[in-house]
């Protein structure tokens, strides 16, 4: 059947098996069923496309460009429907503005803005392969969000298909103050950020910019052992927090494990054979302060016990910069690699991305290190954003058996992270992956709520059947 979209525009699901196929699929270790896939060229299409999955109850699952973890771009069953038609941006320089269409490709948005002498901060792993929409659907964050904050703080606006069939822009206040109404809904901007397709479609996000930093170093710090990478951490956020040392936009674990990774690369990027981790940093400056960073880096090096500060590694040059980023992406990389190879028998990678108060971090990393002993899981890797109380542990377990034992494990950690004032996401979203979870992050009344707030923008209940909580 030929559907018609504003009396002229004509669209048709996708129903061939083989164009289907890219669908079932994304970075989880899920597999979704679409029964069909839209593709809108336009906001007005995408509208009218949920108008008629709407009148015939059927359900519609949004995606971005398939780099989910979690598995929230997947359709159950029902429509896949895809944003990756809806590309293109405009940048307001002088109101330090842009409006990008939903599929555009993050990082090709922010070299453009960047070339403008702009500045885009939230910079997820997946920045070369993830839409900005699917950015703002699970509100991600990345390295750099021990300065910046995730992708909410940046958004300033959206732009929404709805299954009612109407297309609505929600922006946030401009005020400095505002006590009306309840803090959470005073703009619903918020409210989709992290929405997961479960309100509406996103056609188009309205962000904030900054001036481009004029430079920055980065730099790899070794240590004996995660415990005193930690420990440097909590020193080098107190030095920011007093304003008299070290100022880092990112600090990044890489345990041992990761070590062993990297090294196998084959760089020219020397990684002591005796340290146990890595603390990836990095700082902006002033263009001709870089002597003064590395200093007051060293010196916060040199007094932390068990740091190896002789063989820091630094990069001021946008080349040795670059080869320190792909080091650091190697880890992730490599062990989805591995996961992959075990399916046959059961066995993959999983990974978590709960998070804790930074203080509650290394007693809370040597209980769960406890466990994993206990269970047996040998292949534990824990690498990413410490300075945020924020590490992903990516367990690669080889069957089924193992699977189960790590499950177990994550369950348990997920539970005590939430008791301890964390969460058990902090950038990938709960998806369908999660699921398992969210009873330890919100309250009965809580979820309660959210279903209530789904209930206005999705009456009928057809967007994203199986995201944040169990399709009713």
């Amino acid at each position: 059947m030929v559907l018609k979209s504003d009396g002229s525009v004509q669209w048709r699901p996708v129903t061939d098996p083989a164009i289907l196929e890219a669908y079932r699929h994304d970075a989880s270790p899920l597999q979704g069923d679409p029964e069909a896939l839209l593709r809108p060229a336009s906001a007005l299409e995408a509208a009218d496309q949920l108008r008629e999955a709407c009148s015939r109850n059927i359900a519609v699952t949004p995606c971005g460009l398939r780099s989910s973890t979690t598995g929230a771009g997947l359709a159950p069953h029902g429509w896949v429907q895809s944003c990756e038609k809806l590309v293109g941006w405009e940048v307001d320089v002088e109101r330090r503005r842009a409006v990008v269409g939903a599929g555009v490709v993050l990082r090709e948005f922010k070299d453009d803005v960047e070339e403008q002498g702009l500045f885009y901060p939230p910079d997820p792993t997946s920045e070369r392969e993830c839409s900005l929409a699917g950015t703002v659907a699970c509100d991600a964050s990345g390295a750099r969000t021990y300065r910046y904050g995730a992708t909410h703080r940046w958004v300033t606006g959206v732009e929404v298909a709805l299954p009612d069939g109407s297309l609505q822009w929600f922006r946030r206040r401009s005020v400095d103050k505002d006590a009306a109404g309840y803090s959470g809904m005073r703009d619903l901007v918020g409210l989709l950020c992290g929405s997961e397709g479960t309100l509406g479609f996103i056609t188009k996000v309205e962000v904030r910019l900054i001036d481009r930093p004029p430079a920055y170093t980065s730099g790899l710090a070794f240590f004996g052992d995660v415990f005193s990478a930690l420990a440097f951490v909590g020193l080098a956020r107190e030095q920011d927090r007093r304003g008299d040392g070290v100022k880092p936009r990112c600090l990044e674990l890489l345990d041992a494990g990761c070590l062993e990774i990297m090294r196998a690369q084959g760089s020219g990027v020397t990684l002591p054979a005796g340290a146990g981790a890595a603390i990836y940093f990095e700082q902006e400056h002033a263009v001709d302060a870089d002597e003064a960073v590395l200093m007051a880096w060293w010196t916060a090096l040199e007094g932390s016990p068990g740091a190896l500060a002789e063989d820091t590694v630094v990069a001021t040059d946008p080349a040795r910069q670059e080869e320190l980023r792909l080091l650091r992406h190697a880890v992730p990389a490599t062990l989805n690699e591995e996961g992959r190879s075990h399916a046959a028998q059961g066995g993959r990678k999983i990974s978590t991305d709960w998070a804790v108060p930074f203080e509650r971090l290394a007693p809370l990393v040597a209980t769960f290190d406890g466990w994993l002993a206990d269970a047996g899981i040998d292949r534990a890797f824990r690498y990413g954003h410490v300075g945020n109380g924020h590490p992903h542990y990516n367990l690669i377990v080889r069957d089924a058996a193992e699977r189960a034992r790590a499950d177990a494990v994550v369950k348990r950690m997920c539970e005590v992270a939430c008791a301890e004032g964390g969460t058990i996401t902090a950038e990938h979203g709960v998806g369908k992956i999660k699921l398992p979870y969210v009873r330890y992050r919100f309250s009965p009344l809580e979820l309660e709520a959210m279903k209530a707030v789904k209930r206005v923008f999705d009456p009928t209940g057809i967007l994203a059947p199986g995201n944040l909580f169990p399709a009713s």
